[in-house]
């Protein structure tokens, strides 16, 4: 006999939720299996009456069939032949509470792990940044870097937080219909919510949330900015650092270079050629560096030094313009003619012509009463200011003068260009060398020494012989000079001056011009230093100009010193460092945006176990199972558009409960939602 294959349905109960349906496929060989006539159905009404039976419209002609599905190893449908008639076994359920905590989908262990791990991930944030703050950027293999470290970290615990509120929030729509009617659209608002940032403002807007909801929907929105805050918290400035090693400058203890000359005791010994070209350097170059000879190292560039004390050459430029008078040479009746001198005649302007003048002077032999310490005296006289312009009588002189001296710099190299300038006043030592004996030769002339203040054990020493060299030298070269206009080009007015304080001024009519062709110079020392008296005008005295160039000159031969007989200085090479530095302010967000999560699960355990719902979660199963019953369902059949079923779902309340044999039910309720 061919048996009939049966289209059945399992009734849950009376009011139940969606029924589920389930075909048996006809068996291969059966005559009727391609006749869709002949599969009868079974009537709703007995359905309903067996009880959830499978009630088949011809018992007689069925074949005894067994079929078995399962979900997780356990027996999900196991129908048997049973007096001619399909039935379905009880549910069992498992009283086991070991089974209870264990089961994966009766529990919150996957959240709390999840949980577990965003908490690991910002508190590795949070300890990796504390050990580099401050500390210079780290330099780790395969170019990874601190940025993609916190990043990763900030998605971990972006990507573990998700898994909790997304599980809480699910769960909260099955407490909503559990705990009271509601409009059937809160499920989606629910599901939505549990999805993302965006569900979760929509579930604020509409205010469909309660406490629990709403305060997981502010936790999915807060956890959206954990990774750009997290990005925030480090940055990665520049600072110089310093490095022992890598900076040398140089100065000088003891000097004594001198070649021997022709001549007496004055004309023994002349300069070595770096001299000589320090002091052309010091006059000509025009560059403001004088020090750019010295030798120093630095090898990134900015380097700083301890102050240096050296063996060198100072100047020193004093006012002499009060001692000044007017002074006419033999033979001129015309006072208009006369010139300027100072006292004893040390330095004199001989006529009107005179604009400018420079006298040397030098110690006396070496058994004289002059101190050796000064190598050089220059007297610089004028008769026009360069503050107020040519042609304005103005009487100046003043004196500069070069000595041997102890000095004390503060060094310090800037993107390579040394920086020196005086600590303090040098020291000189003025007394007055003697020969051992007047038999003795000009090599026997004792040094020139100065004792260190800072240390005591420290002599400083300059022999007579190399000072000796300078002085010959130096009196060639800076020999007396002026520089004067020439007559036929100058028109001027000159009244009778009785004395310099009541001398009215002398207008001149011309601009007066270094290379205009209207001042002549004796000598290019006069020139050089008559350039920066004009290059450089200010009212104050000595003039700044003069004085900028002695310095110069001075500079140069203290640089020519330390780089002859260098004795080396270590300083400190400074270098830029990226460094990490923390701002703790932005670590706010994502240490409270996981322990808002933390809480949110807390509490969204704690209204399941108080609610009494069943642990569903997000589980799309828990939906498919529980559906709406028939009722409910045919309030939709008509609405074809999706739209118009959502609007419709606000007016439809319902309600989950359990019926007395353990299934689950759902109750509908129409009205109007508010």
């Amino acid at each position: 006999m061919a048996y009939q294959p049966v289209r059945h349905q399992r009734v849950i109960s009376a009011d139940s939720l969606t029924p589920l349906t389930a075909a048996i496929e006809p068996q291969a060989g059966d005559d009727n299996h391609n006749n869709p006539q002949s599969i009868p159905y079974v009537n709703i009404n007995d359905m309903q009456a067996a009880n959830a039976g499978i009630v088949p419209q011809q018992p007689d002609q069925i074949h005894p069939v067994q079929q078995s599905l399962y979900a997780d190893q356990q027996q999900f449908y196991d129908y048997q032949y049973n007096n001619g008639n399909y039935q379905s076994p009880p549910i069992q359920q498992s009283d086991s509470k070991l089974s209870a905590i264990f089961s994966k989908n009766g529990t919150w262990t996957y959240e709390t792990i999840s949980m577990l791990v965003a908490l690991g991930a910002v508190a590795s944030i949070i300890a990796v940044l504390a050990t580099y703050d401050g500390q210079p950027l780290p330099s780790w293999p395969h170019w990874i870097t601190l940025n993609a470290v916190i990043a990763i970290l900030a998605t971990v615990a972006t990507a573990s937080m998700s898994v909790p509120l997304s599980s809480g929030l699910g769960q909260l729509k099955w407490i909503r219909f559990k705990q009271g009617r509601a409009p059937l659209s809160d499920m989606e608002i629910y599901d939505d919510a549990s999805r993302g940032a965006l569900g979760a403002v929509n579930m604020l807007v509409r205010a469909r949330g309660g406490f629990a909801g709403s305060f997981g929907a502010v936790v999915m929105i807060v956890a959206l900015f954990l990774s750009p805050f997290a990005q925030q918290i480090a940055t990665f400035p520049t600072r110089m650092v310093e490095n022992p090693s890598g900076a040398v400058n140089y100065r000088t203890e003891t000097y004594g270079l001198a070649l021997h000359g022709k001549g007496e005791l004055g004309q023994a010994f002349v300069p070595i050629l770096p001299i000589k070209a320090a002091v052309y350097k010091g006059l000509f170059a025009e560059d403001g560096r004088p020090w750019m000879g010295l030798p120093f190292q630095c090898s990134t560039g900015n380097c700083t030094f301890p102050p240096i004390e050296t063996l060198g050459v100072c100047h020193k430029c004093v006012d002499m313009s009060e001692y000044m008078t007017r002074y006419c040479p033999p033979g001129i009746s015309n006072q208009d003619n006369c010139g300027w001198q100072l006292p004893s005649g040390a330095a004199k302007l001989n006529s009107s012509d005179h604009v400018f003048g420079m006298t040397s002077l030098f110690p006396g032999s070496a058994t004289g009463d002059a101190t050796y310490s000064t190598i050089m005296k220059l007297i610089f006289m004028g008769t026009e200011t360069n503050a107020t312009g040519p042609g304005v009588l103005a009487p100046w002189a003043t004196q500069c003068s070069l000595t041997v001296c102890l000095q004390t710099l503060t060094s310090n190299i800037t993107n390579g260009f040394l920086h020196e300038s005086h600590l303090g006043e040098p020291i000189t030592n003025d007394t007055v060398p003697s020969l051992s004996s007047l038999s003795s030769s000009i090599n026997a002339l004792e040094p020139l020494t100065i004792q260190s203040p800072t240390n005591s054990s420290l002599t400083y020493s300059m022999s007579m012989q190399s000072i000796l060299a300078m002085q010959s030298w130096f009196s060639r070269l800076f020999a007396n000079g002026t520089a004067s206009r020439n007559p036929n080009y100058i028109n001027q007015t000159i009244s009778k001056l009785p004395s310099l304080n009541s001398s009215p001024n002398v207008v001149v009519n011309l601009t007066v011009g270094i290379s205009s062709g209207e001042t002549f110079f004796d000598t290019d020392i006069v020139q050089a230093f008559y350039w920066n008296y004009y290059e450089y005008p200010s009212p104050s005295s000595p003039p700044k100009g003069l004085e900028m160039l002695m310095s110069d000159l001075a500079v140069a031969l203290t640089s020519t010193f330390r780089t002859l007989t260098a004795v080396p200085i270590n300083g400190t090479s400074l270098s830029y460092e990226t460094f990490v530095s923390v701002r703790w302010g932005f670590v706010a967000l994502p240490v409270t945006a996981v322990i808002l999560a933390a809480v949110f699960l807390g509490l969204a355990a704690w209204e399941t176990k108080r609610s009494g719902a069943s642990l569903w979660k997000t589980s799309a199963l828990a939906m498919l199972f529980h559906g709406l019953d028939e009722d409910a369902r045919e309030r939709f059949e008509d609405l074809r558009s999706l739209e118009a079923k959502k609007r419709e779902s606000r007016y439809v309340k319902v309600r989950l409960s359990t019926s007395s044999n353990g299934t689950l039910n759902g109750s509908v309720q129409l009205g109007i939602d508010i």
